[in-house]
């Protein structure tokens, strides 16, 4: 493939982008207080004027206690981050740029600052929390769509929420949500996707953003099999997922013998998805 393809536009559902460059969500944690300011704005009205097709931007939460392991990251509800959200959007989109939020909770995580309400140790989420945080997901999503935004991403990587669910190591749950198979573990992801696609309709862009290794066990496999991809990757599929993100690390790497295909390739593969 010519590298000239990354340079050709894009077209999506209501996505229409310049070209294929696409600027990965990097955690920035300058939004203070969990709002952010002309400062933010100003970051990504800068990405937008060198051209990338398309800014995801850093992760922000959803409105969930404990959804956020830094006090600065960047909320998304509440009036004054959404105001906040609101002029970023204009501002990239006054430089010709078309961006999506990164939709955020982190779950278990170490916790680097004490959050305002009393400190507790993790707990199992009751299926009443799960109803309310994938609420939370679809409310996050219709925000997004108010606020003119171009698409959004569901980040369901690197060892927070919502890929907590999928590992047997961690979900130890013996109800619907939990099993074991990844297909059984990937009902949470499913259902939030589901929930999601019903705020925004059936044709605002979502992406959702994957991984086969932990934040801090790179050597950690989900999915060691094909079979056991498809089984992960299809139900997420029909559940409404435009475009898949592989975070890969190595993208040279195949992820399967016999294969020459990487992460992104195998979910474009098994999806017959767009993939980033």
């Amino acid at each position: 493939m010519s590298i000239q393809t990354l340079f050709n536009p894009f077209e999506y559902k209501n996505l229409t982008l310049k070209n294929r460059f696409v600027m990965a969500p990097m955690t920035r944690a300058f939004s203070t207080d969990g709002i952010p300011d002309s400062a933010v704005a100003g970051y990504y009205e800068r990405r937008a004027a060198g051209d990338v097709g398309l800014i995801l931007t850093e992760g922000t939460v959803i409105e969930r206690p404990s959804s956020k392991n830094l006090k600065d990251i960047p909320n998304f509800y509440g009036d004054q981050a959404l105001a906040g959200w609101k002029n970023i959007v204009d501002a990239v989109h006054e430089k010709g740029g078309k961006i999506a939020p990164q939709l955020w909770h982190v779950g278990y995580t170490p916790m680097q600052w004490t959050p305002p309400a009393a400190f507790e140790s993790p707990d199992t989420m009751t299926l009443a929390d799960i109803e309310a945080t994938i609420q939370a997901y679809a409310d996050a999503a219709k925000s997004a769509k108010d606020l003119g935004f171009d698409a959004f991403e569901i980040h369901g990587a690197h060892g927070y929420l919502i890929d907590q669910f999928f590992w047997e190591g961690m979900n130890h749950r013996t109800d619907e949500f939990g099993g074991k198979t990844i297909k059984e573990r990937s009902k949470f992801a499913v259902e939030v996707v589901k929930a999601m696609r019903k705020a925004v309709g059936p044709d605002f862009v979502i992406i959702l953003r994957l991984s086969r290794w932990k934040q801090q066990d790179y050597t950690a496999k989900l999915a060691p099999t094909p079979a056991a991809m498809e089984d992960w990757i299809l139900p997420l599929t029909d559940a409404g997922v435009d475009i898949f993100h592989g975070s890969q690390r190595r993208y040279w790497e195949p992820e399967f013998e016999g294969s020459d295909l990487n992460f992104a390739g195998w979910l474009k593969k098994i999806s017959g998805q767009p993939t980033i």
